[in-house]
């Protein structure tokens, strides 16, 4: 059976009355005018046939079978209250999950001028341990994951190639791995890749360098800068600081880098967020990219 559509536009008008016990507190309850509230009561009558309710001096009661549609008409109406309340809170608010390096990639500045239009607040997580929640959780997820697998909402997003590098002085007199034999090597523990790989891959065997070992990317990072040692790590993570000049790929003759096929972004097809999949995926590729 379809719904009536004035019967429906009527009953915040006559849940408000019911709940008020007169018009004039609906009125003020719902920022309309006495006349409006008894206007919506008059259509909603003449379309029931039936009279709602009882005129008094002290304000206005139910009748009989106005007390018989005022349950249904609460259950109704507060059902619906609900649901326009669970859609602001979806709306209003997104989840982002992404690896250190990432966020700012994904959030330049037009594209968060675009989101923060459309929501209130944006939630950003940006960890080093590997991804073990559920993507479902989450508005946008940019993870790592060794496996190709499919799941409604994921993109890959390409190879992610890995490469030594430091502070631009020190990789400009880095070309040889007998030049790399002088050097204090940084490793990231939560990387993907790490030295020992980029060893294996080149066939050759594991130096006995003096090594130093972080649990986090970001201080990988400071004790490049600080000119402690040679990193490795995905040229994804470190494209920022790249492109700032702060850093620098160490240019090593007939070495191969390693190269991890795993970076996926994932865009929850049940949320908003959905709506911008293209948009989002276009302005990550472009930074990463870059």
């Amino acid at each position: 059976m379809k719904s009536d559509p004035i019967v429906l536009s009527c009953l915040p008008a006559f849940v408000a009355v019911v709940e008020g016990k007169s018009f004039t507190e609906a009125a003020n309850q719902l920022h309309l005018t006495v006349s409006a509230v008894s206007q919506a009561i008059k259509k909603l009558e003449v379309r029931l046939g039936i009279k709602l309710f009882l005129r008094e001096a002290a304000g206005v009661s139910l009748t009989p079978q106005g007390e018989i549609f005022a349950d249904y008409a609460k259950k109704s109406l507060g059902v619906l209250n609900q649901g326009i309340t669970k859609l602001k809170e979806q709306g209003s608010k997104i989840r982002i999950y992404t690896p250190p390096g990432i966020s700012s990639l994904l959030l330049n500045q037009r594209l968060l001028e675009e989101l923060s239009y459309h929501f209130d607040t944006i939630e950003m997580v940006s960890e080093e341990r590997p991804f073990d929640g559920e993507l479902s959780d989450w508005d946008i997820v940019v993870y790592f994951h060794s496996l190709a697998h499919t799941v409604p909402g994921n993109h890959y997003l390409g190879d992610d190639i890995y490469y030594p590098f430091a502070l631009p002085d020190i990789a400009e007199r880095i070309k040889t791995i007998d030049d790399l034999s002088h050097c204090t090597l940084l490793y990231n523990q939560h990387g993907l890749a790490h030295w020992d790989e980029f060893f294996k891959v080149n066939k050759l065997t594991i130096p006995d360098h003096r090594k130093i070992y972080y649990s986090r990317a970001s201080q990988l990072f400071t004790a490049v800068e600080s000119g402690k040692g040679i990193a490795f790590e995905s040229s994804r993570i470190i494209s920022s600081k790249l492109s700032q000049g702060s850093i620098k790929l160490c240019q090593l003759d007939g070495l191969l880098p390693v190269i991890k096929k795993s970076m996926w972004l994932y865009i929850n097809p049940e949320t908003a967020i959905y709506q911008f999949k293209k948009e989002i995926k276009e302005e990550l590729m472009a930074g990463l990219m870059g």
